[in-house]
């Protein structure tokens, strides 16, 4: 590996974190609430959370700011080498998932990772949102809606032309945010026994 690769690595690496890392929904919690996001509710720091917690537009807003940190990510390196690709994808979720303005407590990162998938699979994932949309009016609940429009974006991607190592790269996106996931899973246990979150449904009781 040259001196020019590396700085490369470097560049994209810092790049990725530091968009991953812009803390949409502790800000937003903050000055329309003044809630600190990462202790109410499920103590997500995510869209679901403030869209229970502060307001559903807020937390529709927070979604797609998210989604855009995945599609700022995404897009100027969408053309380029899949290591690049995959580099970026590992530091924008770690990005979210550890923010240093946070004190490293941030959310999963579904939505960056959406954004993020959304860029190099376009075609695929608005066929994907389409469906996506129905599941929610039908469930109006987050997770049946995020799993069929994730299944259904890498079901439909291979017949939009969409490369293999891509599909892996933004796969492995998804797969980091699962893992964050497990990792938050004993704090988040205890913050909605504090706050009464109710799981099934969603929001404080």
């Amino acid at each position: 590996m040259d001196w020019t690769e590396a700085l490369i690595i470097v560049a994209v690496a810092c790049g990725a974190y530091l968009i991953g890392s812009f803390p949409s929904a502790y800000l937003i919690g903050k000055h329309r609430s003044g809630l600190d996001i990462r202790t109410a509710g499920e103590g997500n720091v995510g869209a679901r959370n403030v869209f229970h917690e502060v307001g559903k537009g807020w937390g529709v807003a927070v979604w797609a700011l998210d989604l855009g940190k995945g599609v700022a990510v995404a897009i100027p390196l969408a053309n380029g080498p899949i290591w690049r690709l995959a580099v970026a994808v590992v530091f924008l979720i770690l990005g979210h998932a550890y923010p240093i303005w946070l004190g490293f407590i941030g959310g999963k990162g579904l939505a960056a990772a959406g954004g993020f998938t959304a860029a190099l699979m376009p075609f695929a994932a608005a066929m994907a949102g389409a469906a996506c949309g129905l599941v929610w009016l039908v469930t109006r609940k987050f997770l049946p809606t995020v799993i069929t429009v994730v299944i259904l974006t890498f079901a439909l991607a291979p017949f939009t032309g969409v490369r293999w190592g891509i599909m892996a790269v933004a796969l492995g996106g998804f797969l980091l945010t699962a893992a964050k996931r497990i990792i938050d899973e004993p704090r988040m246990r205890r913050i909605e026994a504090e706050t009464g979150w109710d799981r099934s449904g969603g929001g404080t009781g």
